[in-house]
């Protein structure tokens, strides 16, 4: 009887040890996370198709869309500092980039654009010359812009999330009626496109 004993021990260990360790092994693995680059891949190659499309109807110079983001806290509360960076841009060949100057550019320096945003949704500035610049004389200077129009993207709740830059370089121009059907056709669908990448659990 001494004897089965140890005999029967080593039997269930050496059979059912490496069961026990396999079913451990699959009940506490970590779950591989899913890879949201593929989804960020097409989400941001949706939306520069978009601003290539403006870009080409409108024979505009240049497009961008600036998203808000929190970029930091305050001293000593912690209370977030919202901020806004260009993400995406496209312009004609002859035009210098901007995306790489503006980011992570505190709101309080566009206070005053920023607020005619959320009032009306647009800023439009046909001849930077002549027209109310709502603040963006420097800006429009700086960057030598003829013609400035900004138009707000919101979400399915209606909450501004970015803002779409559209601007004349080489020339001065007014958006006309059909014009402005095409552009806010566009920007309703680029805000649904965003909304719904930032409203996704991946």
């Amino acid at each position: 009887m001494d004897i089965l004993i140890p005999i029967v021990i080593a039997l269930i260990t050496s059979v059912f040890g490496p069961v026990l360790l396999e079913w451990a092994k699959s009940k506490f693995r970590r779950k591989p996370q899913p890879d949201p680059m593929p989804d960020a891949i097409k989400y941001n190659e949706q939306i520069e198709h978009q601003l290539d499309v403006i870009l080409s109807e409108l024979d505009c110079d240049q497009i961008y869309i600036a998203q808000f983001h929190n970029g930091g806290h305050f001293y000593p509360t912690g209370k977030s500092i919202q901020k806004f960076s260009v993400f995406y841009e496209v312009t004609t060949p002859s035009i210098t980039s901007i995306k790489g100057i503006y980011q992570n550019i505190p709101v309080s320096l566009f206070n005053k654009p920023l607020a005619e945003l959320y009032e009306k949704g647009e800023i439009l500035v046909p001849d930077i010359e002549t027209d109310p610049t709502y603040g963006l004389e420097t800006f429009c200077v700086d960057n030598k812009y003829k013609s400035c129009y900004l138009l707000s993207l919101t979400d399915l709740d209606g909450r501004i999330i970015g803002v779409m830059g559209i601007y004349y370089i080489n020339k001065k121009h007014k958006i006309v009626k059909d014009e402005w059907i095409f552009v806010r056709q566009k920007i309703g669908a680029i805000g649904n496109i965003m909304s719904n990448y930032l409203h996704s659990k991946r």
